[in-house]
């Protein structure tokens, strides 16, 4: 167990900022912060230091240690995870709580600019995820309850032929021409991992098939990191819901709560019963 300098040495220990690291030898730079090891049992160290923010790597999460996370006397703590690709699913078990996802190896950089807004965070009392993209999930959901007059508009200006119905093998179909445009030009120039894991989700819902975290990251056709983001982004905004596997405590599944499902559903009749679908 250590302590790291702070930048004002005058101000009192009650005040600053507790972090607890584990998983390495974490690189941190001088903030009003009191930084200590947790050497040994995770869950314990965490129970008895109640830290203001957990910096630690992803292959020391456990099932025990998210529960305990996910506890209302630790809503404070902020977790920042530091993960490799293989990661997602230990990840997933954190999706309860207030974290922030490193792409391991993190730079020294990168860890500290994580901390130090965790700590202006905590300093400041607030007690929203600091981490959370912005407005571009917001519309998401802001919007879901303007489909079905969107669709009824469209109904209206369209030929009074029966739409087909909607099912996996279409919605795989729309995933698939999607990804062909890789093929002629950067992949990223149409990242849109919300709409690709949607989709996604839509087609396992139909198929009566769960989606482990691991299997939404793959399905959303970005690095693990940003993918597992989102995730947590669309669960605190109450679009994906989080369930555990009960034949596997270290994996957890992903779902479109019942709201965005109806969404979903109304948009994908819309785009994909659009004339010349």
């Amino acid at each position: 167990m250590h302590d790291y300098p702070t930048s004002n040495p005058n101000v009192s220990a009650s005040l600053q900022t507790l972090m607890l690291t584990a998983g390495r030898d974490f690189p941190v730079t001088e903030s009003l912060v009191r930084t200590r090891s947790a050497d040994g049992n995770l869950v314990e160290a965490v129970r008895t230091q109640q830290p203001d923010i957990l910096l630690m790597t992803a292959s020391l999460s456990s099932p025990e240690l998210a529960a305990l996370l996910a506890d209302r006397r630790y809503a404070h703590t902020l977790v920042i995870v530091e993960a490799r690709d293989q990661d997602a699913d230990l990840v997933g078990l954190l999706l309860g709580c207030r974290i922030h996802i490193l792409q391991a190896p993190a730079s020294a950089h990168d860890i500290a600019a994580a901390v130090n807004d965790a700590v202006r965070s905590v300093s400041a009392g607030d007690a929203t995820n600091p981490f959370s993209p912005d407005d571009r999930i917001a519309a998401l959901k802001r919007d879901a309850d303007r489909v079905a007059a969107a669709i009824a508009e469209l109904a209206a200006g369209q030929s009074q032929e029966a739409p087909r119905a909607i099912d996996p093998s279409r919605i795989r179909a729309h995933i698939k021409a999607r990804r062909l445009r890789d093929r002629f030009f950067p992949a990223d120039l149409f990242a849109d991992p919300a709409w690709d894991m949607l989709l996604d989700l839509s087609a396992a819902r139909m198929e009566g098939r769960r989606v482990s975290v691991s299997s939404l990251c793959i399905a959303a056709a970005v690095p693990t990191t940003t993918a597992l983001r989102w995730i947590k982004t669309l669960v605190d905004r109450d679009l994906f819901v989080r369930d555990s596997d009960p034949d596997d405590a270290r994996r957890a599944f992903i779902a479109m709560a019942p709201a965005t499902a109806n969404a979903m559903g109304a948009c994908l009749e819309a785009v994909l019963n659009q004339p010349g679908q």
